[in-house]
């Protein structure tokens, strides 16, 4: 059985492996960004996505190494 992700998971995917912009990603996969930037405030709270502290872009949550920030 072939999966696919939704158009929205697809943009995240490419948010985090490329680093497009949410503009980019969502246009590159025919969403418009609403959409995206409405899904990331959902993983946002989920705390799948975080900025990171030293740059703010968005990024895992799980690869902000907080020990090193101290």
């Amino acid at each position: 059985m072939d999966l696919e992700m939704s158009k929205t998971q697809d943009a995240l995917r490419l948010m985090r492996e490329k680093g497009l912009t949410p503009y980019a990603a969502a246009k590159e996969v025919g969403i418009t960004p609403t959409t995206l930037y409405a899904a990331i405030k959902r993983e946002e709270a989920k705390g799948v996505i975080t900025n990171c502290p030293c740059c703010g872009t968005l990024v895992p949550g799980e690869k902000i190494n907080r020990d090193v920030l101290k």
